[in-house]
């Protein structure tokens, strides 16, 4: 049957969120026994992972393999195929893939979430909790052999056994964590902080930057990895900035001469030295006028909206508006929104790159509704004739800033 979105939470995973989130996220590693008892089946399993490899058509980038823990080149389970004179394309062939695998090879599937439905709903918890893309990666390795050399992730890691057991070594995480992925020589880790056996059903995350290693020992041992990448603070102020500097008022190209005296005597750089200036001074302005409240509840819905995150069954949404009526109840959607000014009547609206003026009666709406809430299609428009107000409606669900109540699950 699989999991659900309706009965799937990132709790089901790390128990009490408040005290990961205080003692364990970006810092510890934590282990749960039993998190998800009885139910791993309903993730993945085997036989999926062999329909997948069945398809014929699949993508290298899908499909990694490595033996003693070292990769193994992709050329040794790939082959190049034609498709009637219209490209060339490289594929996995699943019999070279299987031969790996019986001799010792672990198998990974990246992005599962891409592939299995279940997996998808997997992944939008997570990018619902973060706010951010998530990957869920599958790893298949055979009985009594390693998976991968110690390395570490640049990424948080919640690792989900699924059948089977598999040993784990996991270190402390380093003072100076670093961003990118590093293998280890067996030598210089020196003792495991950790040494654990994980069961179906067993959960373990793993912080970025985190070494550890793994190996399966009397069974098949299949396990997911979750991947997540949060923002930092960084990187949502340079957002914000971004999302601030696409004004008008910051279109213009400035010529910055060049460095000869010429240019500089004639007082050029100096002119554009002032003009700087007061770019900046505008752009300070506006970072105080910001409300914080609604300016990070922008970059989570962004975050959300990103390719990867968040579940957004598009033709299921469209499908349904061709049926909306006038008592039909609509919302905002989360897709982030920018309301400009009012001109003759009209005010700038800016969403999923498309620009275009709107009634200000139409602004007004979608602003009453920024604060939660529905109101019936037929009603959208206030003091306009009912049809004309559910075509208002319908013209802005298609282009996503509404959407029916009754396909929010409300």
């Amino acid at each position: 049957m699989g999991i659900t979105a309706a009965d799937w939470t990132f709790a089901s995973l790390v128990g009490d969120t408040e005290s990961f989130f205080a003692q364990h996220f970006d810092r510890q590693p934590l282990l749960r026994r039993g998190a998800l008892a009885h139910r791993t089946r309903d993730l993945v399993t085997v036989d999926q992972l062999d329909d997948v490899i069945a398809l014929q058509a699949v993508s290298p980038a899908y499909v990694r393999l490595a033996r003693n823990g070292q990769g193994v080149s992709s050329k040794a389970y790939t082959r190049t195929t034609g498709d009637h004179g219209t490209g060339l394309a490289e594929t996995v062939v699943p019999e070279r893939v299987y031969e790996l695998f019986r001799s010792g090879a672990t198998v990974s599937w990246n992005h599962l979430e891409h592939l299995l439905p279940s997996a998808r709903h997997l992944a939008d918890a997570f990018s619902d909790t973060f706010a951010c893309p998530a990957e869920i990666v599958g790893f298949l390795t055979p009985a009594g052999h390693d998976g991968y050399a110690p390395h570490h992730d640049p990424v948080d890691v919640f690792v989900i056994q699924i059948e089977g057991t598999k040993d784990w070594q996991v270190w402390q995480p380093p003072a100076d964590r670093r961003g990118d992925s590093v293998h280890y020589p067996a030598d210089r880790l020196g003792e495991p902080a950790l040494r654990t056996t994980l069961r179906p059903g067993d959960m373990l995350y793993l912080p970025y930057g985190t070494p550890h290693a793994a190996a399966a020992r009397e069974q098949v041992s299949l396990h997911l990895s979750v991947t997540v990448a949060p923002r930092r603070w960084r990187d949502l102020l340079v957002e914000t900035v971004q999302e601030l500097v696409r004004d008008e008022a910051f279109h213009d190209v400035p010529f910055l001469g060049d460095t000869t005296a010429a240019d500089a005597a004639d007082g050029h750089h100096d002119r554009v030295a002032e003009r700087y200036r007061e770019k900046v001074a505008d752009l300070c302005a506006r970072l105080t006028a910001l409300r914080p409240d609604e300016e990070t509840t922008r970059l989570a819905a962004a975050g959300r909206a990103r390719a990867g995150a968040g579940r957004p069954r598009e033709f299921t949404r469209l499908a349904g508006l061709d049926a909306l009526t006038a008592q039909a109840r609509v919302r905002r959607t989360e897709a982030p929104v920018e309301l400009g000014p009012s001109l003759d009547g009209k005010t700038s609206l800016l969403v999923n790159g498309h620009r275009l003026a709107v009634p200000d009666a139409v602004a007004d709406t979608l602003r009453a509704l920024e604060r939660g809430g529905s109101l019936p299609a037929g009603k959208f428009l206030a003091d306009a004739p009912e049809d004309r107000s559910v075509r208002a409606a319908w013209q802005l669900a298609r282009l996503g800033v509404l959407q029916a109540v009754s396909q929010t699950g409300a």
